[in-house]
């Protein structure tokens, strides 16, 4: 679905000046499993994966603005506050729905580590997005919103609506899963940051150990039978950042010697994780990480990806 174009009587843009400063948190997502289908001819890769929040968070501060500026202060060094940024990239996404005078003034405090496979840009651009239809009191359809968040990247539809998802196509063709109950989950990454690009362009379809597909059935009843029976997922993009990234494959291994009831790689890496029964014997296995100077953080599973006031 195409959004619907601004209009000359559409005003939404020029009331931003006087919308009051929101404040967002924007959480970050694990794949679960992982499967590549096949490469599209539009260049992207076809996907199945079962995605899930938790509760690890940006916080952002947006103050929208009518004079079609996007400034954007971030505390962690390296992050684009440039057009680059998802956030920059989804406040142009909302013009022909707002108007093209819409602006923002825009802080990150960045919780969640870049290039890890944890979805922290596409979080915050999920923020953006709804920050801007409740500052506005926007109308606007779920469908016109799916449509704006695919626009923008990948995981920006689920951001927008978060818990336990089947997304299909680039990730963006989204289907309610059984919600995780259970499970803390310790997330590791190493000082090495991955291209997702690269990840993908490197994926051999005839050198993949296995592949199989997942459905909204057999995901389902994974997940409720989850965690007296063990996930029967895995993360296809293993088999390029395993043997090329000899720290992850190792952060992998020693997360998988503590026995969690389950262990992998989220999205294209760098950071792994683990799921354990509870929140004290997650604490002492992330201890043993964090002490080595890796980014670390005992998170459980969230409901949603967004929420802001």
């Amino acid at each position: 679905m195409t959004p619907r174009t601004f209009r000359s009587h559409d005003r939404a843009a020029e009331r931003a000046g006087s919308a009051p400063a929101q404040e967002v948190t924007a959480r970050a997502k694990v794949n679960l499993g992982l499967e590549i289908i096949r490469r599209r001819e539009d260049g992207y890769h076809e996907i199945e994966t079962v995605l899930q929040s938790v509760d690890l968070a940006d916080h952002l501060r947006v103050e929208l603005t009518a004079d079609a500026r996007v400034d954007i202060a971030c505390d962690e060094p390296g992050i684009p506050t440039d057009a680059a940024n998802l956030c920059h990239r989804a406040i142009v996404a909302m013009r022909p729905l707002a108007g093209p005078s819409l602006g923002a003034r825009i802080r990150i405090d960045k919780h969640i580590p870049p290039g890890a496979g944890l979805g922290g840009g596409s979080a915050d651009a999920a923020g953006v997005l709804l920050a801007v239809v409740r500052g506005l009191g926007l109308t606007v359809t779920p469908e016109e919103m799916q449509t704006v968040a695919a626009s923008i990247g990948s995981d920006v539809p689920f951001m927008l609506r978060g818990g336990t998802m089947l997304g299909r196509g680039r990730g963006e063709i989204l289907t309610a899963l059984e919600p995780l109950k259970r499970g803390i989950f310790v997330i590791v990454k190493p000082k090495v940051s991955i291209s997702t690009a690269w990840v993908y362009s490197q994926f051999n379809f005839r050198l993949t150990t296995h592949r199989h597909r997942l459905n909204l059935r057999s995901a389902n009843s994974a997940l409720a039978r989850f965690p007296r029976s063990r996930l029967p997922f895995r993360n296809a993009l293993e088999d390029v950042v395993l043997p090329s990234h000899p720290e992850v494959a190792g952060l992998l291994e020693q997360l998988q010697s503590e026995r969690p009831f389950f262990a992998s790689m989220t999205g294209s890496g760098s950071a792994v994780y683990a799921i354990f029964d509870r929140e004290t014997r997650a604490a002492e296995v992330a201890e043993r990480f964090s002490v080595r100077g890796l980014f670390t953080s005992v998170a459980k599973p969230a409901k949603q990806a967004v929420d802001i006031r």
